[in-house]
């Protein structure tokens, strides 16, 4: 079943805010998924906030948060208000995400086992949208000498945009982050 999520825009330290969601939910007995912005690599509204909550003028924090424990988390902020100074600013359903890509592999194998996995095996819920891949095989590779660079056998070249249900679209992004050739943008929301 396919879960909805909500941004929440919390005016409060990422510390305070965090630490408050997680004894909320330890307290609950609920864990509900839930990505911050900052540490996820979801963009901000706008680069304005982002630069603000970067540099520390702003103590705002952007959680998204499963819709099914959205509401009980906003009716705790708000019962300790007074106390802790924590305020939700905002909250917006999410509609969808998306990210672009693009990968440069030299390893056929590597490159085979991405490309099955962007053109056939997405998350539920998540499509590609314009996406390209080239592959180029040089029969005669040249060696890093002589001042100039070396020329890989085999390379594979990809790129596209990702888009559909947030989760699947984080789980994926997730995923790619942190391979080595492969770059992906921040994660975009759609309201």
């Amino acid at each position: 079943m396919e879960k909805h999520y909500v941004e929440l825009v919390i005016a409060a330290p990422f510390i305070l805010a965090k630490g408050f969601l997680l004894g909320l939910m330890d307290g609950a007995g609920k864990k509900p998924a839930y990505f911050f912005s900052k540490r996820t690599g979801i963009r901000v509204e706008t680069l304005a906030d982002g630069l603000k909550e970067w540099l520390g003028f702003e103590n705002l924090v952007h959680l998204c948060l499963e819709k099914s424990f959205a509401d009980r988390f906003q009716k705790a902020v708000e019962n300790n208000h007074e106390k802790l100074g924590i305020e939700i600013k905002s909250q917006k359903e999410i509609e969808s995400a998306s990210f672009t890509f693009s990968a440069r592999l030299f390893n056929k194998e590597d490159a085979e086992r991405f490309h099955k996995r962007m053109d056939h095996e997405l998350p539920d819920g998540v499509f590609l949208d314009g996406f390209e891949s080239e592959i180029v095989e040089d029969p005669e590779p040249r060696e890093g000498s002589g001042g100039y660079a070396p020329t890989h056998p085999y390379t594979y070249k990809s790129t596209g945009k990702v888009i559909g249900e947030f989760g699947g679209v984080i789980a994926l992004y997730q995923e790619l982050k942190d391979h080595t050739m492969i770059d992906v943008e921040d994660v975009k929301l759609n309201f």
